[in-house]
């Protein structure tokens, strides 16, 4: 599906600055810009943004017994965009992504392992549009400080 968005409302700024993670093009920034706005000032934490975008794993517990499930529901547009972006983000050679998307897909299901990438996409934009810097590999890999 084609994204008919266009960035007027953000600044270059932003665009730039995510255009700098793997897997982010210029149509998956505008429409992450377009639904979450140029700051991040509404959601306290990078958890809570992704809740709120239908990232997070579902889980459930009963009598001691955790069972996870399947992502919340939310905000299809940035799912969508995000989905997209992890999955080409997972096949990319930025190690961060691809060796997650390759541990993880070993465990199973290999769109759980694409979901998994675009949570971890949304938690680096939570970062990078709240203190404004941009995209270190470093980082991402965990050699530095965590996002």
């Amino acid at each position: 599906m084609r994204f008919n968005t266009t960035s007027k409302r953000s600044s270059p700024e932003e665009d730039r600055i995510l255009q700098t993670i793997p897997g982010v093009n210029e149509n998956c920034a505008a429409t992450i810009l377009a639904e979450i706005g140029a700051t991040v000032t509404a959601f306290p934490s990078g958890a809570h943004l992704a809740s709120w975008a239908g990232l997070c794993p579902g889980s459930y517990e009963s009598a001691g017994i955790k069972k996870s499930s399947h992502i919340t529901q939310g905000n299809r547009y940035i799912k969508q965009a995000l989905t997209m972006s992890g999955l080409i983000g997972a096949h990319s050679k930025d190690p961060a992504f691809s060796s997650f998307y390759n541990r993880i897909s070993q465990r199973g299901s290999k769109m759980k392992a694409v979901v998994a990438c675009a949570h971890k996409i949304l938690r680096i934009i939570y970062k990078l549009l709240s203190t404004k810097p941009t995209y270190q590999k470093e980082k991402a890999l965990g050699l530095g400080k965590q996002f």
